[in-house]
C-alpha cells in the first residue's frame, strides 16, 4: 500500500458520516477538474456552478460542511472567495478574445445577513469597464432571495503569462 493509500484508510477508518462525504466531495471535485468540468480546482472543490448571462455572471455555491465556519454556517472567507470568482470570471471572459486577463488588486465585502439556506448564489456585473481597470459589484443571496453580502471589486487587466484558455 502507498502513502497516499495508507492516509486515506487511516481517515476513513476513524471518519464519522460526514468526514466520508466530504472526502467523497473532495475527490468528485478533483475528478471534475480533471474532466474539464471546472475551471479550477477550487470551483470543483467547492462544486461551485458557473454560469454567464448577458454581462452578468452567476455562481452557484452549494453550502456543505467543507464551507463551514464553527458555527455550522458558511465562511465569510468562502463567501468572499465565491464574489471574487464571481467577478474574476465575468471579467476574464470578456478579456479573453483580446488575449488579455485581469487580477484582482482591490475588493470590499459588506455581510448582511447569515445563511441559512444550502444554496449560495453570487451574481457579478460591471460598474465600470476601462482600458486598463475595471470595477464591478457581485451581491450573494440565497435561494429564498435573501442578501447574505454584497462586494465591490477593481480588476487590473495584464496579459497573462498563460493565455486563457
Amino acid at each position: 500500500m502507498n502513502e497516499l493509500q495508507s492516509l486515506l484508510k487511516q481517515v476513513t477508518d476513524n471518519a464519522t458520516d460526514v468526514e466520508i462525504r466530504l472526502v467523497q466531495e473532495f475527490l468528485e471535485g478533483i475528478q471534475n477538474k480533471q474532466k474539464k468540468d471546472a475551471p479550477t480546482y477550487l470551483n470543483a472543490i467547492f462544486h461551485m456552478n458557473t454560469q454567464f448571462e448577458e454581462d452578468r455572471c452567476v455562481v452557484t455555491l452549494p453550502v456543505t460542511p467543507l464551507s463551514y465556519n464553527s458555527f455550522d454556517m458558511p465562511h465569510g472567507g468562502v463567501i468572499a472567495t465565491l464574489t471574487d470568482n464571481a467577478m474574476g470570471f465575468l471579467v476574464n471572459k470578456d478579456l479573453r478574445a483580446d488575449g488579455k486577463g485581469a487580477v484582482t488588486t482591490t475588493m470590499t465585502i459588506h455581510y448582511v445577513k447569515a445563511s441559512t439556506e444550502k444554496t449560495l448564489i453570487a451574481t457579478a456585473s460591471y460598474l465600470h469597464k476601462g482600458r486598463q481597470t475595471l470595477v464591478m459589484e457581485c451581491t450573494v443571496t440565497q435561494l429564498d432571495g435573501k442578501k447574505i453580502a454584497y462586494a465591490t471589486g477593481s480588476f487590473f487587466v495584464i496579459t497573462p503569462p498563460n493565455p486563457l484558455k
